[in-house]
């Protein structure tokens, strides 16, 4: 009986502290207030998520099927060029003047954002909503779609501080197919990977605007 009451005391917690991680914090950083209080909450965050990492959850390197990534890089690859496409059909008849602006007219500025965007985005946003949200959440709900929905609602969620639908709706679907490469490979690196070529292109294309790039 004991044992079963600390099992529930466990998952409790971990219900808390996905509403202070993954909805108080979006909510902060969206409220009109001093930007300390934001970057102190914020910071606060991601040190107590690096300590629950290593002691807690006691990360360590996944053993992956190497063939089976490669199938999945392949898929990567068509999923990117059919959102090339669309992506670029859509701007052409939205602003097509938006088109390519940027690595067309300031490459060194794209080239430069290109690469913090990776470091200082991409991969803390994938070490903490894919890998540490994954290992330390995922037997709270046993059902893998439900799962990856609730997991790119947090994500979408994450992203409220822009203001914007269309930015909500970009971040949605690019968790769907994030969430779904991680768990399918345990791969941090393949779902960096694939964050990082939807984002950059996003930005190549033209829409960088949106998501608040240097344009």
């Amino acid at each position: 009986m004991s044992s079963f009451l600390e099992i529930l005391k466990q998952k409790k917690c971990k219900f808390i502290e996905i509403f202070f991680l993954f909805i108080v914090a979006p909510v902060v950083l969206l409220l009109p207030i001093s930007i300390i209080i934001k970057v102190i909450y914020v910071g606060l965050g991601v040190v107590y998520i690096t300590l629950i990492s290593i002691f807690k959850e006691k990360f360590s390197k996944i053993k992956t099927d190497k063939k089976s990534n490669k199938k999945v890089v392949l898929v990567i690859g068509i999923r990117f060029l059919i959102i090339a496409l669309l992506t670029t059909l859509v701007l052409y008849y939205q602003n097509k003047e938006q088109l390519f602006n940027v690595i067309l007219n300031k490459p060194d500025l794209w080239l430069k954002f290109s690469g913090v965007y990776i470091l200082f985005s991409v991969i803390p946003q994938e070490l903490i909503y894919r890998t540490f949200f994954v290992k330390r959440y995922q037997n709270l709900i046993k059902n893998k779609w439900l799962f990856i929905f609730i997991n790119s609602v947090l994500f979408s969620f994450a992203h409220i501080w822009f203001q914007s639908f269309t930015v909500l709706a970009f971040s949605f679907v690019g968790s769907l197919l994030f969430a779904h490469t991680y768990l399918k490979t345990k791969s941090t690196w393949l779902i960096i990977l694939e964050h990082s070529i939807y984002g950059v292109w996003l930005y190549t294309v033209g829409y960088g605007e949106l998501f608040m790039f240097p344009v």
